[in-house]
């Protein structure tokens, strides 16, 4: 019996204009069970989609970096694990704006930074509505814990190159994740997916089998192994979908409602 549910929001819970269609929103309304959103996404980004489902409970954001209740005023954080402040410098002043059509964005708590506008982030601010601060990098005040490091590629020569450079960095306490075929996010090493909805677990006393989860992404492959019943979206890769439990319909197609409807319902 399925007691918590789990879902991704690019690509997963969102359609390809980064919203929610309609049909999720009104379905998932009515479940009567908690939801929590589990994103690379900062608070600021998710925060629409909480407010459109009507969520209470604990989300996830930053992979994990951070657990949050969202508050009217301001989110009340259960857990928190920024990068460390020597990774983070390191990482940025490696890579900086180095490389032609390889986007560089770092994010605070609160805040998304970058030195400047480029294709990478107005792809981004198309997708969550947001524009970065910005900040040069001789500016960054690396006492004010950074959450994710963003590294957006168009040039994807370039990119894949910048991508094996900090692979090869071997830094201590990171995890770096592609969370799409050109995004590239280094976060604190227990920033996983699986570390939000581990707490979750334990808190609530809930076994595996009754946690299921929705993704898309090579990022959300830890959400999988931690849950008893795991879908991947249509739109998914080959890779997450031969280690779901099931497959549904993509994003685009209300994937969550026929997921729910038609794959799980006998587990409700």
């Amino acid at each position: 019996m399925i007691k918590h549910i789990f879902t991704d929001m690019d690509k997963t819970l969102l359609n390809d204009k980064g919203q929610i269609n309609p049909k999720t929103v009104d379905y998932l309304r009515k479940i009567d069970l908690p939801l929590t959103l589990v994103t690379a996404r900062a608070p600021k980004e998710m925060q629409f989609a909480i407010d459109d489902l009507r969520l209470k409970g604990e989300q996830i954001a930053f992979n994990g970096g951070l657990i949050f209740l969202p508050r009217k005023d301001r989110n009340e954080v259960i857990s928190s694990n920024p990068l460390q402040a020597e990774s983070a410098r390191r990482v940025i002043e490696k890579i900086q704006d180095k490389y032609e059509g390889v986007s560089v964005s770092w994010y605070t708590k609160d805040e998304w930074y970058a030195q400047q506008e480029d294709d990478g982030t107005r792809y981004e601010t198309s997708i969550t509505n947001i524009k970065p601060t910005l900040k040069k990098y001789d500016e960054i005040d690396y006492t004010e814990p950074i959450y994710k490091i963003m590294i957006v590629g168009t040039n994807m020569k370039n990119f894949d190159k910048v991508v094996n450079i900090i692979r090869d960095m071997n830094l201590e306490g990171v995890s770096a994740n592609h969370s799409n075929y050109n995004y590239f996010e280094i976060t604190n090493k227990v920033a996983v997916k699986s570390f939000g909805i581990e707490y979750i677990k334990q808190r609530d006393s809930l076994e595996k089998e009754e946690l299921l989860a929705f993704g898309d992404g090579e990022n959300d492959l830890k959400m999988f192994e931690t849950v008893g019943t795991s879908v991947a979206m249509g739109n998914a890769n080959d890779k997450v979908k031969s280690v779901a439990t099931y497959t549904t319909l993509s994003n685009e197609e209300d994937g969550i409602v026929h997921g729910m409807k038609y794959v799980v319902n006998d587990l409700l």
